[in-house]
């Protein structure tokens, strides 16, 4: 939904993945997780607890959380001050991690609390460290912790080293991580580039060579997607993320800043405030919608074809060396063309069109966008021609022209995205799968639209760019309701209406299946809306989701399950309750040959009196 934001969960993924790499690079600070305190971070986990229907005691949750530091409230921690872990790299494969605990006293009071859950110092070093063993009948994950008191702080740590060199490291620590919330984390994935990259380079290649089933092409394409990942981690000084509860939401916050001096970062200078034209998409059926600026493209463009050209060639079967080169010049040429603006619309899928989506970009020139467009058409076609050519692919996808057309003065091309089952699954490709996706191209003034679904989509957003007519996210009353008060120079605005969405396509299906999915969605549109923003010298951006959509989710679920257990529950029931014949009912079977055991009409079996003795039967003399 919001381009940051996938960058930053891209950033955070390769970079969380270097754990399972050997480092030997000097010690430094590779990422910092920070809990804006304790009592801070109850009190957040009630309100969403409290938000899905099944509230936990803030009482309850404060305990957990100073339970995982060995001590309890009231203990020498200070309840509202920031908690920190360090990862450090350096002494293990993985690196280390140190923690800063904000305590009075130089931590004495946390330290005696030790003493009473089974810890006891067993040393000093020269410089102050103090080494506390655990009694091992105590169950800690830990038999041997190293403290260091600090003004205001107490560093915590598995090894002296670790201690130490968190020590020498806080002095270049922020005061703050530069995001709102109750939890952050911070990564540096330059530093985790330098300290992990080879090696996780060379642990791939290793896996790959030791792996004969594995395709060559395979694993020197997957070492080019590591490669180029690392080359964006290079470029990224800092990633922050954060979560929090706050104003009846669900927010996250992040911030990406780039090196000084790198391509990422020249781009990123060049990102601005989209215009109103980007909005012309959002029409009031819209699903979801998103306006953002794309920057000056063209600092982007020599790195990323050099990548696409390096993929292709690494494919088998695809085009000769001189069609590709062909192919990547008119792509570089058309991208020269993008003027920074774009939107991009959802809108309710029909029967006859599962996907309408609207998309605007802007075009320093329209009219010769368009001549690049027809023939870049011919390179891309012969492009998926090359990737699906093996005998062994099930489908083979072309790209046509179709019959263009004029709308109010507009020329229309249309391209239709043409997908062949193979003949092992021609007979089983489903009859209402439609093989065909069309998509009509628009050249208005300043720029192109690009629609798929039905015509009349085209002409609705057509004649929005030729009126001036615009809806900015900004001004979506769901939008606002979620920022009400939003940041300055925004660059990036998004709004989803989730359970909406959701609803649309679930009715579709149902309409075609007899199901009843559609009623399993809460009621509500289920508002999800996002922005981005520069400041600090990087790229802010915001989520939020509302905590009453969260209940319903939740809510929901509940719902299901019990109308599922009461509909099993009937099911049950039912079977005991099995009909019986009125004569019939419990009576015992009956075999042939019972008569002889029958008594005689009107003859009784002698009934005995009450406390009467029964006789002994006399035993037989060969027993005596």
């Amino acid at each position: 939904m919001n381009r940051w934001n996938i960058l930053l969960v891209l950033v955070v993924v390769l970079s969380l993945a270097a754990f399972s790499v050997p480092a030997t690079a000097a010690p430094a600070v590779l990422g910092i997780l920070e809990v804006r305190g304790l009592d801070s971070l109850a009190a957040a986990g009630f309100e969403l607890s409290k938000a899905t229907g099944n509230p936990i005691p803030k009482e309850s949750l404060t305990l957990m959380l100073y339970g995982a530091l060995g001590t309890m409230p009231g203990m020498g921690i200070q309840p509202y001050e920031k908690v920190r872990a360090l990862w450090l790299a350096g002494r293990t494969d993985k690196g280390s991690v140190a923690v800063l605990l904000p305590v009075d006293k130089e931590g004495a009071e946390f330290l005696e609390g030790l003493g009473h859950t089974g810890w006891k110092q067993a040393a000093e070093t020269a410089d102050g460290i103090l080494y506390y063993q655990a009694d091992p009948a105590a169950g800690t994950p830990w038999q041997d912790m190293y403290f260091l008191p600090r003004e205001g702080i107490l560093i915590a740590g598995l090894t002296a080293d670790d201690v130490r060199r968190a020590d020498a490291a806080m002095a270049d620590l922020p005061p703050i991580l530069p995001v709102e919330g109750d939890v952050a984390i911070q990564l540096h994935p330059t530093a985790l580039a330098a300290e992990f990259g080879e090696k996780l380079l060379e642990e791939m290649g290793r896996v790959y060579r030791s792996n004969d089933d594995v395709p060559a092409p395979v694993a020197e394409i997957s070492d080019l997607y590591a490669r180029a990942y690392l080359a964006v981690a290079r470029q990224m000084e800092s990633v922050v993320i954060s979560v929090g509860v706050a104003d009846g939401n669900l927010n996250v916050h992040s911030r990406v800043v780039p090196v000084p001096g790198t391509t990422f970062h020249n781009w990123f200078t060049t990102v601005g405030a989209p215009s109103a034209a980007a909005s012309v998409v959002n029409l009031p059926e819209t699903l979801m919608v998103e306006t953002l600026h794309l920057g000056d493209l063209n600092l982007l463009a020599p790195a990323y074809f050099r990548y696409v050209k390096a993929l292709m060639n690494l494919v088998p079967g695809t085009m000769s060396p001189e069609a590709l080169d062909a192919c990547m010049d008119l792509a570089q040429a058309y991208w020269q063309q993008m003027g920074g603006d774009f939107g991009i619309a959802l809108f309710p899928p029909t029967l006859e069109n599962p996907l309408r989506l609207a998309e605007y970009f802007a075009l320093k020139d329209p009219v010769a966008a368009r001549a690049l467009t027809a023939q870049l058409l011919q390179g891309v076609n012969e492009m998926f021609q090359s990737l699906t050519a093996s005998e062994v692919m099930p489908v083979r996808f072309e790209l046509v022209t179709g019959e263009p057309r004029t709308y109010r003065d507009i020329p229309v091309d249309r391209l239709v995205y043409r997908l062949m089952p193979g003949d092992e699954i021609k007979d089983a490709w489903p009859k209402s799968l439609s093989t065909e996706l069309a998509v009509e191209l628009a050249w208005i003034p300043g720029g192109a639209l690009a629609c798929l679904g039905d015509s009349a989509l085209t002409d609705a957003v057509v004649d929005r760019a030729l009126d001036g007519v615009a809806s900015p996210v900004a001004e979506m009353a769901s939008w606002k309701a979620l920022f009400p008060v939003a940041d300055p120079e925004l660059v990036d605005l998004a709004h989803a209406a989730l359970f909406d969405a959701m609803r649309a396509y679930t009715k579709l299906f149902d309409s075609q299946t007899g199901s009843r999915h559609a009623e399993f969605i809460p009621a509500g549109s289920g508002s999800l809306g996002g922005l981005s923003y520069k400041a600090m010298g990087g790229m802010m951006s915001r989520v939020r989701f509302r905590l009453d959509d969260i209940g319903a989710v939740v809510r929901k679920i509940q719902e299901v399950r019990e109308k599922a257990m009461a509909a099993m529950m009937e099911q049950m029931m039912e079977f005991d309750e099995m009909e019986f014949d009125e004569e019939d009912d419990f009576s015992p079977l009956e075999e042939e040959g019972d008569e002889e055991w029958r008594p005689e009409a009107g003859s009784a079996e002698p009934e005995e009196e009450p406390g009467a003795e029964v006789a002994p039967e006399p035993v037989p003399a060969a027993a005596e």
